[in-house]
């Protein structure tokens, strides 16, 4: 039961310190060989989320469970690192989501560029920044984080000395 005390924590471990009987790769992970297990979990009232290999996927989980509707929140654009901007930015962020939102440190939608993790703590009042990835474009589209218009992509040659 989600109530007002709700918050989206996260844990993890390498899949050889899970305690006894704990089946590492339950249906929940994505990723049976990956080392590490995250799960998401509330200090407010003990909730469990299930084990994942993936922290995107275990910080969704915990939202989903302290802060029903995040998903419906309004994308805001991409948080800026400049200062005034990010003043700015946090002044936007508080008049879409609501003060009593940010007090619970509920996740703020962000459109991402290129990248897609979310960051723990990034978010005004110390909530989540969840990536939204922008729309209408083919996976692994890099952006100018500075006029948000497309770079160009590399030729094939050049992409392979990277690879």
């Amino acid at each position: 039961m989600t109530g007002d005390t709700c918050r989206a924590h996260r844990r993890s471990c390498r899949t050889s310190d899970l305690p006894p009987g704990v089946d590492p790769d339950p249906g929940s992970v994505a990723d049976p060989g990956y080392p590490v297990r995250f799960w998401a979990h509330c200090p407010g009232c003990g909730w469990q989320g299930p084990l994942r290999s993936d922290d995107n996927a275990a910080a969704e989980d915990g939202c989903d469970h302290a802060y029903p509707g995040w998903r419906d929140k309004p994308i805001m654009r991409h948080r800026p690192c400049n200062e005034t901007q990010l003043k700015e930015w946090q002044d936007d962020v508080r008049r879409a989501y609501g003060v009593a939102w940010i007090d619970r440190a509920g996740p703020v939608r962000e459109e991402r560029y290129g990248r897609g993790d979310r960051i723990w703590g990034g978010a005004p009042g110390g909530g989540l920044l969840m990536p939204v990835m922008r729309p209408g474009q083919p996976p692994g589209t890099l952006f100018c984080v500075y006029t948000g218009r497309p770079l160009p992509r590399p030729d094939d040659a050049q992409q392979s000395l990277f690879e």
